[in-house]
């Protein structure tokens, strides 16, 4: 009996852990350019590219093909979503999304944004974080409302294409190219890419500290 019970338990954590999946992406990694980022500090609100990745475990059978196409109708509700496919893998199959989000020095009702101010702790840099408005929550309502387990994560591990000229930045904690940094200080010239990943950043998302020289 408790041989049995141990399996069950073990099925159960296994078809949950399958259902979170599908609710955190694999990645998000998103597209700045400095330009747009000190344009929307100074008032001049912009778009920047979005892509974000879900992987499930399982057959994509009807049911399963319903409530995904059940989710991409809520997501491009409440996201500017431009492309969205779906494709099996060996071991289940995988979502892609793809948009764009709002830039803005302004407090937003949009799911996710880029905020950007002046910064209070690092003089004459401006700070970029990536936000939740208040539509997160009625994102989550709707997609917990086909399947409880399907609440999606406010954060998600968060990959940052930062583009730009002679700009410095700070970053308070990040990995680029593979090595991790307690504290990041460099300058752009070209494309540098920050990962944001696990522990804190899955409450508060990923954020950094930019420079004109």
């Amino acid at each position: 009996l408790e041989c049995t019970m141990n399996i069950k338990n073990i099925i159960l954590i296994a078809l949950t852990s399958a259902l979170l999946i599908a609710c955190k992406a694999e990645i998000v990694e998103l597209d700045i350019k400095t330009k747009d980022v000190f344009a929307a500090v100074n008032g001049e609100d912009g778009l920047i590219d979005f892509e974000a990745k879900f992987s499930n475990f399982g057959e994509l059978d009807e049911e399963a093909r319903a409530q995904v196409e059940a989710l991409e109708n809520i997501l491009t509700k409440f996201m500017e979503i431009d492309d969205f496919e779906l494709e099996t893998t060996d071991m289940g199959y995988e979502i892609t999304l793809e948009g764009e989000m709002p830039i803005t020095n302004k407090r937003l009702d949009a799911a996710y944004y880029i905020h950007v101010s002046s910064s209070d702790i690092f003089d004459g840099y401006t700070f970029l974080e990536l936000r939740t408005g208040d539509n997160f929550n009625n994102l989550s309502n709707q997609m917990s409302a086909i399947n409880f387990m399907l609440s999606p994560d406010e954060f998600h591990p968060t990959k940052i294409k930062l583009k730009g000229k002679d700009v410095q930045v700070l970053v308070p904690a990040t990995e680029i190219d593979g090595k991790a940094y307690l504290f990041y200080e460099g300058v752009v010239n070209g494309r540098i890419s920050m990962k944001f990943e696990g522990g804190v950043f899955d409450k508060i998302g990923a954020g950094l500290f930019l420079k004109e020289n």
